[in-house]
Parts: C-alpha cells; structure tokens; sequence
C-alpha cells in the first residue's frame, strides 16, 4: 500500500477521467431518448461537473510528471511510446468533449436567456458557431467524444500492460479499468441526472452501479487469486501489500454503502444523497487504485511460478 500511495496523483487522474467517460457515455443514451432531448439544456449545465473532474485529473497527472512541459514533450513519441498514446487521446477526449459541451452550452445559455458574469459575453461568441454547423451536429459530436474516450480508457490500460510487470501485465488491468468507468461512471450519471431533473434513466444506471459492483466483486476474488500465485525471485505479490484482503473488505463496503445511498436517492430524488454515494464509491475504487500502483514487482533476475 505505501508503494501505491507514491502515485497519488496517477491514482486520482486515472480513476475521475475514467469516471467522466463513463458518465459522459451514459448521458449521450439518455439524451437520445425523448425526455433527454426535452431537458437537454439542464443536462449540459450538469456536464459542467464533467469537465471539472476532468481537469481536476489532468491537474494531478501533470504533478505526477513535475510540470506541464514534460506532459508536452511525452507527445513526441505519439504512436511509438504508450505514454505518449495515453497523454494524446487523453488530451483528445478532453477537448473534444469540452468544444462540444462549450458550443452546445452557449447556445442553450443563449435561449434560456442566463445571464452570468464573464460565462455570457463568452456564450454570444460560441453560439453563432454552433447555429452555423448542419443539423443533427451535436447527436455526432456526442458519438465521436463517446468513442475518442472509449480509446482513451483503452490506451490507460495498454500503458501498464508490461510484460516485466507480471502484477500488472494480465487480463484484470484492463477489467479493473474498465469496471471502474462503468461503476463510477453510472453512479455519476444518476447524480447528473438529478441534478438536471431528469427522471429518465435514473433507475437503469442506479441498477447498473449494483450490477458493476457485483462484477467488481467477483474480478476482484480472481484477481488476489492471481496475485497469490504470482511471485519473483524476491518477492510474492501480496507481500508487497501485506494488508490487500482487509483493503479490499474496505473498498467493498464504501461501495455497498454507497450503492444503497444511490437507490435511496431514487425514491426521494435527493442530489445530496446520490452524491454521497458517488463520493464512496469513487473512494473506493481510489482505494482499489492505490492497491494496484502497491503491487508494482518486476520479473526480476528469474521469475517463478508467474
């Protein structure tokens, strides 16, 4: 665990922006449903904690790396380094996804007549580009920053699929990334949802978070399995984290309870309380997170039984 606390900042960036395409995704089918395209103005007001997150998380990575400039220099290598791939599409689904949610934004603004310090002067100049793109443009903006984050969750995991790195290098890398954009991203689809009174899809994603957290559940047995067996000339996995059952025990009740507060939401339509459960389920897979950057062992001089 103390080896995972020294990635803090990968730890927070990899688990919000995975949370934001999750949520992002989970919007875009809401908003192709009638009752989303009735509340699409408060749903992109709600986007905004999107982009939020979104910075928040590239704000950590960039600590991580020791200052921007490096982040600029890792693109050198896009195509060729994993680092680089993962800071591109990274850094594209991000501006794709925040040109679209300006646009679409500013000409809702517009319409409802919001006037905000310094946000409305800014709107009466994104507007006019957006009331000139054809009809249908923002469904396709929707769908193309969908998938451009879909790429960006994929090339996160490809990054620590080392072959040296046997705790890392296996199938549960990309689950566990994976299951973390669909758990957290569902749980924070439903507070956006609330927030933007739409009753629509409510009840799917708050049903999904149960369902991924099943999921994560059972990935997680087999993962300590395979951390139990795997081992180098030195060191077995979970040595390296003498404390990874009771973590994860950890990690599966903040996220039980966490469950339980979403469903509770539903019935009294409560924002506070679906945050809170989005709040410990995002705490635990934090914890997950740092469990998995605690494991980091490498093949070493002679690897056995990995």
């Amino acid at each position: 665990m103390g080896a995972g606390l020294h990635e803090l900042p990968l730890v927070f960036f990899t688990v919000f922006a995975q949370a934001v395409v999750g949520a992002f995704i989970g919007l875009t089918l809401v908003l192709a449903t009638s009752q989303g395209k009735l509340a699409e103005n408060r749903v992109h007001y709600a986007m905004t904690i999107l982009w939020g997150l979104m910075a928040l998380g590239f704000i950590a990575s960039t600590t991580h790396l020791g200052s921007p400039e490096r982040a600029f220099n890792a693109l050198n290598r896009v195509g060729a380094s994993d680092l680089s791939n993962e800071i591109f599409t990274g850094s594209t689904f991000f501006a794709l996804g925040g040109a679209y949610w300006a646009l679409a934004t500013a000409v809702f603004l517009q319409k409802d007549s919001v006037k905000l310090p310094l946000v409305s002067p800014l709107a009466n100049l994104i507007a006019p580009i957006a009331n000139k793109l054809p009809k249908g443009w923002a469904t396709l903006g929707r769908i193309i920053v969908a998938i451009s984050g879909v790429i960006f969750v994929a090339a996160m995991a490809k990054l620590y699929l080392i072959p040296t790195v046997p705790t890392w290098n296996s199938i549960f890398t990309p689950l566990s990334f994976g299951l973390t954009a669909l758990l957290a991203g569902s749980a924070l689809t439903v507070v956006l949802l609330q927030l933007a009174k739409v009753e629509t899809g409510q009840s799917l994603f708050a049903k999904l978070v149960a369902l991924f957290a099943v999921i994560a559940l059972v990935v997680t047995f087999f993962h300590y399995q395979h951390l139990a067996q795997t081992k180098n000339a030195i060191f077995q996995a979970l040595d390296l984290v003498p404390g990874y059952m009771t973590y994860s025990i950890i990690r599966f009740g903040l996220i039980f309870v966490g469950v339980v507060a979403v469903f509770i939401s539903l019935k009294k339509q409560c924002v506070w309380l679906s945050g809170l459960g989005f709040v410990l389920i995002v705490a635990g897979e934090l914890l997950a997170r740092t469990l998995f950057y605690g494991t980091h062992m490498t093949v070493g001089l002679k690897a056995l039984g990995g």
